[in-house]
Order: C-alpha cells, then structure tokens, then sequence
C-alpha cells in the first residue's frame, strides 16, 4: 500500500480523518482501480477515489492524478453531467464484437485494447484438453442474422466458464459459432462510436446467467434469487413465478432512490406500464410490459404501477421527440424492441442503425453539452470472450461485454481499462444526484469516471447507418468535419416498426 506521493504511477495518497456516516451517504467505498497498463496513453485523465478504513482512525484517500492538464478532479466538474442515458442492447460478448478491435497502438488507435490473444483454441470436450478444439474466427456479413440463439442461461453460463478455465464454451453451446467474432467491416457503426469516442474493455456483466438477473442489477446491485438461475414460462423455463414475484417486490430498486429525491426526473423508455394484476397473468406468452418483462425487472414491482412510479414507464419513441426538444430527464433508460436489440435471431444492422439515431438525437439536442450516454449488451449472449470474470463475491461476476460511452467530455478512442459492471452505471446515478446505495455490490463499485475529461466541450459527431458506415469513421459529405445536424425525420431508426413484441430473454 502506498503511503506517500506517486506520481509516477499518477498516485498521491493522503492521511485524512475518517469521515461520518452523514458524509459518506451517496459516496459508498470504492475499490482501487486495476493497473493493468499503466502508461498515461491508457489513462488519459482516469480517475478513481477509495476509503481505506485503517486501525489508526485514519482513511487513506487514494486520487488519481489526471494526466489532462488544467482537467478539474472528478468531483468538481461532476455537476457538469446533467444527463444520464443508457441504452442495454441484448446478447454479445465483448471478444464476440471487439475481440480484434485496436489490439495495438495505430493510427486510428490511440491506445490498445484487451482482444482477443494469439493462439486461442477451446477444446470441443473439456475432459479432452489436448483433443480438437475451435479457434477463434471472422463472422461475415451472412452472420449479420444469426440463425441460432445460443444457450446463455444460468447452467450454459457456468458450463462456459468451467471454474474460470474459460475453456467449455463449445461444449456448453454444442456449436463452433460461439467462437465466431465481428469486425469493423460488419459493425461500422460500433467501431466508429469506439474510434470517435470510448469503448471499456474492462467492463462484465453483473452475474454468469441470463438477461433479467442482469437487468436487475443495473437498477438495484442485486437480483432476486429465483431470477438468477430460472427462467419463466414467457423464455420457455420452469422458473417459479409466484416466487419471484414476491422477491421482486422485496428488492428495493433505483425507482426507490429516485422517489426519495422528487427533484431528480428519470424516465424508462420501453413500454407504458398496464394494471399489475393483468401484468402478472402473463406468463405462459407475455408481452412487452408484463410483470415478467425480461428486459424491465422493475415491471414485477407492485409499486410499479403506481403514484408516484407509473408515469415515469414510457414509450420508447418519445425518447426521441424528449432529446430534440431539450426534456430529456436526468436518468434515462432505454430498452430496445427486439429488432433493433441485437438479440440473435435480429439482423444486427437494424441495431447498429437505432443506436445511431439514438447517439445523433442525443448529440442534436440542445443537451448535448451535459448528457453521458452508456451503451452496453446485457450478457455473452453464448459468445466466447477469453477473460475469466473476476470473482468479486460468492456469486462473481459475469462475462465481459462492451460498454461504449458517448459524451461531450471523452476524447476519441479512450479505452477504459478500470474493472467495472452494470453496478458502475448505477453507482454514477447514486453519486451524482446523491441518493444512496443498496448492496456492497453498488455502494463499492467503481464509477466510469475515466471516461470524462472536464476541461473537454466536444462538438457532436455524425453516425451514419449501417449501409453508409465505414470504419475507420469517415465524416459525411453533408457534414463538416465532426459537425451534425440532422433532423428527427433523418434518423435511420424506423419508428413506425417500434411496436410491443414478445419477451425473450
């Protein structure tokens, strides 16, 4: 433990009196940053803050120092953020997306991310190790639909990971295609939201299992426990409704938080929500907005349907009438239809083409200038990804998926090396509007502040869809440079096709 001055690892650490319970309330214990690569390419301007609690009554406060010069430390250009958004598209490995994305320093790669590594093959039988086994390989643009959903429940998830060998994903899947991976010519779109903003290649899932359990970490830091390892009879499972049902309504959740601080506006944009004693009959085929909506855990809450909860439960499309407006809330929530989710059997064109309208609405609105926006995939989907989730608690983490974040405040090509989960988008909302934490899981996670330079007012950068994207990023004739303004009629998004569908996990 370091107990003076770093600056060359971009540490200081200070002897502090350790402060009240009063203090800390909205500001939980973070853990230290992983130093991976610690030069100031991969930093930039990180940073990150913990409480170390030591016999002496002392904390040692731990801060990393910004790399950017004349950058403002993370708590006093914090009131900058005035928006929230985030986006959770469905079913994709980070090695699945970005396993070959800027593996090394170049010039449209100002700092090198944590790919896929040479000599890979996973065994076809894992009590065969030395016997055949698959290695990784390009998908092309046939596997833009892919004809299988591979299995990603709570049982294929383990099987995958095999105790952290990393080494029974084809075994579990019964199939080569979970070493298939995309690449810059099949995801322009998210190679260029990478290229000309950030992308964490240290980001996981919440837990090894399917999407609900994840879902629900994203907004409360824990999930009820028949969640985690069943799914329900709208996936095609044997999970317990009844059950659920009642540890859901016992999970307190960020709608929670948020009723305690009226002055902080949120919004989920899915669904309006129905009665809940129709929600909770559908079971056996629910729709979109039922109690066991896979994708909006907070449905299965009674309170949900409720003054002061229901009228933040929204349509999806009015997200967009809310950017160009400028009445976007402080939190938003996005889910997506399936179609546009990424979820196997979708055509991930349709995806890359709505999270493009979705990033030029939220750079065309008059709240650019204060608006983060995260996009992230909630589990592997059955993908392979070669780093073993770090085992945090009895339950560990899950595997990685990429998080990209969009914001006036990122410097292109940022790559986010600090080890973060869903947990870490929860915990920016809890820091900075103050409103608490539930579980060790979020008052301890770290937050994605390495992605914010405060000295930085980036201007907005054009997304194409996926039938004009390049990567590497080329601006468009209509615009100049990194100039965009576009018109709601212009988003490559077809509204018209934003209708409910069925659940899937």
């Amino acid at each position: 433990m370091p107990s003076e001055q770093q600056i060359s690892d971009g540490w200081c650490a200070v002897s502090a009196p350790i402060p009240s319970t009063a203090d800390l309330v909205g500001f939980g214990p973070h853990r230290r940053d992983r130093r991976i690569r610690g030069s100031a390419t991969r930093r930039n301007f990180a940073f990150a803050a913990t409480l170390l609690v030591v016999s002496s009554g002392l904390a040692i406060v731990y801060v990393e120092l910004p790399s950017a010069q004349g950058a403002l430390s993370w708590n006093a250009g914090l009131p900058k953020l005035q928006h929230v958004v985030i986006l959770l598209e469905e079913n994709h490995a980070y090695d699945n997306y970005f396993g070959t994305y800027c593996t090394t320093v170049g010039q449209f790669c100002p700092a090198s991310a944590n790919g896929i590594p040479p000599g890979i093959c996973v065994p076809v039988k894992v009590t065969a190790p030395t016997g055949p086994c698959v290695k990784p390989y390009s998908f092309n643009a046939a596997n833009l639909t892919s004809p299988t959903d591979l299995g990603h429940d709570y049982n294929n998830s383990h099987k995958a990971f095999n105790n952290g060998s990393m080494n029974g994903f084809v075994q579990a899947e019964m199939s080569n295609e979970t070493m298939g991976h995309y690449n810059g010519t099949t995801l322009p779109v998210y190679w260029d939201i990478a290229q000309k903003f950030g992308l964490a290649d240290n980001f996981y899932s919440s837990t090894l299992s399917w999407s609900l359990p994840n879902h629900w970490y994203l907004v409360a830091g824990q999930s009820p426990e028949e969640a985690e390892n069943h799914t329900f009879a709208n996936s095609g499972g044997n999970g317990n409704e009844t059950k659920y049902l009642a540890e859901a309504n016992a999970t307190p959740s960020a709608e929670d938080l948020l009723a305690k601080a009226p002055n902080v506006t949120w919004k989920w944009y899915d669904n309006p929500l129905q009665n809940y004693s129709q929600a909770i009959q559908q079971t056996g085929s629910a729709s979109t907005g039922g109690a066991f909506d896979n994708w909006d855990p907070q449905a299965a809450k009674a309170e949900s349907y409720t003054t002061p909860f229901v009228s933040h439960f929204v349509l999806r499309k009015s997200f967009f009438t809310d950017a160009a407006a400028g009445n976007l809330p402080n939190i938003s929530w996005i889910m997506p239809p399936f179609n546009e989710s990424d979820h196997p059997t979708a055509n991930l064109t349709q995806g890359q083409n709505f999270i493009a309208s979705l990033v030029n609405a939220v750079e065309s609105s008059p709240e650019w200038g204060s608006t983060a926006f995260f996009i992230a995939w909630d589990d592997y989907g059955g993908f392979y990804d070669h780093v073993p989730p770090p085992q945090i608690d009895g339950l560990g983490l899950g595997f990685r998926v990429p998080l990209l974040v969009v914001s006036p405040w990122t410097p292109a090509g940022h790559i986010g090396d600090k080890q973060m989960s869903f947990e870490s988008l929860l915990r920016l909302i809890e820091v900075r509007w103050n409103l608490g934490c539930f579980t060790k899981r979020d008052c301890a996670a770290a937050t994605p502040a390495g992605f914010f330079n405060w000295a930085l007012h980036r201007a907005p950068v054009y997304f194409e869809p996926w039938a004009n994207a390049t990567y590497p990023y080329h601006s468009p004739p209509a615009h100049t440079g990194e100039y965009i303004n576009v018109s709601l009629a212009a988003n490559s998004y077809n509204e018209t096709t934003d209708v409910f569908a069925p659940d899937i996990d």
